[in-house]
């Protein structure tokens, strides 16, 4: 699977992190995505996906335009049917909430929602442009750019600010930044933090900190082929090695030293 990574427009950048396009031509038929700590707007400029849920055995059709909301566990799919290329929107872990207007701690399909059935008549214009687009990437991403920045001055009045900056504090750390410290550094309830991340972000800090701090580790154990596992643990603050097995495997599924060759079907990693 070949991807592509593009900027934003500027005036986007607060509250998207990439524009990332994927090429799935050639791609396996098993595949799986990990919890990434954001949000995604997907376009497939084809077809639709249609997968089979390995866990489960749940047959899981997209429509072509999709929003996959936050989740918190790695999910293995069987590919049925797909399309050539793809389109993929990430947010910051704010930004789905900044952007679209909507609250984060909906009660989505954890596989993910039409944007047809989520915006209704918000999303049915940009659609059909990008439809008649075709494989012109540069004209969708300026399509999309423009979309995203009207949608910004739509929703002016949302402040993310408390949460967006809350969210740079756990990434600055890798995850390890104890709740009760950044309350305190913010000056603000835990109580409080806890609502609007919820609504927000689609997580808890506390979880939000776990996935930013997987994906650090993560990195490690996907790049590194002789890791020092008592300098991981110090640094990531884990308790002990059972407790860093045990964490990687609640969002991995599988211990470090057993992760499966399957091919993500999103590589972040550009």
């Amino acid at each position: 699977m070949h991807s592509q990574r593009f900027c934003p427009h500027p005036a986007l950048r607060d509250y998207v992190s990439a524009y990332i396009l994927s090429d799935y031509g050639c791609a396996d038929k098993t595949t799986c995505i990990y919890p990434a700590g954001s949000a995604i707007l997907c376009f497939s400029l084809d077809s639709p996906f249609t997968f089979r849920e390995i866990s489960s055995g749940r047959i899981i059709q997209f429509s072509r335009f999709n929003f996959i909301p936050q989740f918190k566990q790695a999910r293995f799919y069987e590919v049925i049917a797909g399309p050539t290329k793809v389109l993929h929107v990430i947010f910051e872990p704010y930004g789905a909430y900044r952007l679209l207007g909507i609250p984060q701690n909906c009660p989505f399909d954890k596989h993910g929602i039409s944007l047809i059935d989520m915006l209704v008549s918000r999303a049915t214009p940009l659609l059909n442009q990008i439809e008649d687009a075709a494989y012109d990437i540069n004209l969708i991403i300026q399509m999309l750019d423009d979309w995203l920045k009207n949608q910004l001055a739509k929703n002016e009045k949302i402040d993310v600010s408390r949460v967006g900056y809350a969210c740079k504090l756990i990434e600055a750390s890798n995850g390890t930044l104890p709740i009760e410290q950044l309350t305190q550094n913010m000056r603000v309830s835990k109580r409080v933090l806890e609502y609007q991340f919820q609504e927000q972000v689609g997580l808890s800090p506390k979880l939000f900190s776990r996935i930013t701090r997987f994906n650090a580790l993560f990195t490690i154990v996907k790049s590194s082929g002789d890791t020092d596992w008592q300098e991981v643990l110090f640094k990531y603050n884990y308790f002990d090695q059972a407790h860093l097995i045990r964490e990687f495997k609640y969002f991995s599924g599988s211990a470090p030293s057993r992760l499966p060759a399957t091919r993500p079907i999103l590589n972040l990693d550009l």
